[in-house]
């Protein structure tokens, strides 16, 4: 006799694939919270200023600089290494180009004025070629909607590996470009995290990697449902296995004690047998 799943059993498989479902829609959610740091990518414009000279107000007594501060932990995670770039915009690519090679500096500060860490990277102005400002000019409307490179415009990638510590976290940020005579007319912070794999596509690829995390976990639960089921109609099947034999057994014992012992018959076979010449009758069952 096969064993038959009723009304109760289908709404609890529904109940179950109900929460299956619910914990497969939660848990990328939960996985990306706990995995990623808060704070991944920042871009915050740099105010660049400098001090002019007491014996002479039209020049320039220091190098360009520019401060950025910020809270505990807002800009940097702790134990999460950070790319360090910084964009320029020069305002006059003219003389920018004779600026040659400069240097650009950033150093990382704490609450107590204590330098924590200082990034220093050589840099220089690139000058387009005649080719290029041909191109330019004849192809103005592509060289106005950005498809030739901006030469007036220089990234700097300060570092690669910056990693904050928990008991030493900064809150001053300042960049200085070692060259007086750079006109720079916009600058610009850029902090992002850097990744390993998992990170990397759980931030930059959510929508794929939240339906990959769906589909396994809510896979694991159909599966773990299947063999509750699966396990449930075994237990079903030998449990009623067990009892057709002991309902046999019984009914063979309750058959044997109404009918009672079944009378055996002698048969008395009589033959002689010649012992030391002596005739013998015995009997035979």
């Amino acid at each position: 006799m096969r064993p038959s799943f009723g009304k109760e059993c289908l709404l609890s498989i529904l109940f179950e694939l109900f929460v299956a479902l619910l914990i497969a829609a939660v848990t990328p959610l939960l996985i990306r919270y706990f995995i990623l740091p808060t704070s991944i990518h920042h871009q915050y414009p740099l105010n660049i200023i400098f001090h002019t000279c007491d014996h002479d107000l039209h020049s320039v007594c220091s190098f360009p600089a520019a401060t950025l501060e910020y809270e505990k932990n807002s800009l940097f995670s702790p134990n999460i290494a950070y790319y360090l770039n910084v964009r320029l915009k020069f305002a006059d690519i003219a003389n920018s180009n004779k600026l040659g090679l400069f240097q650009n500096v950033i150093t990382m500060i704490d609450e107590n004025e204590r330098v924590l860490k200082q990034y220093t990277k050589s840099a220089y102005v690139k000058e387009p070629g005649l080719i290029i400002k041909s191109s330019q000019v004849f192809l103005f409307p592509l060289y106005f909607l950005g498809f030739f490179y901006d030469y007036s415009s220089l990234a700097i990638p300060m570092s690669a590996d910056y990693m904050e510590k928990i008991d030493a976290p900064s809150t001053k940020l300042v960049f200085t470009v070692q060259d007086k005579f750079a006109s720079i007319e916009e600058a610009e912070l850029i902090v992002t995290a850097r990744f390993g794999f998992i990170r990397h596509v759980l931030y930059y690829w959510p929508t794929t990697s939240y339906t990959i995390l769906f589909i396994a976990v809510f896979g694991i639960g159909v599966f773990l449902i299947v063999t509750k089921i699966g396990y449930l109609e075994y237990s079903a099947r030998s449990k009623a296995a067990l009892e057709r034999d002991r309902a046999e057994i019984m009914k063979r014992k309750t058959t044997n004690k109404e009918v009672g012992p079944t009378p055996i018959k002698e048969e008395i076979n009589e033959h002689k047998e010649e012992v030391l010449g002596v005739p013998v009758i015995r009997k035979r069952k």
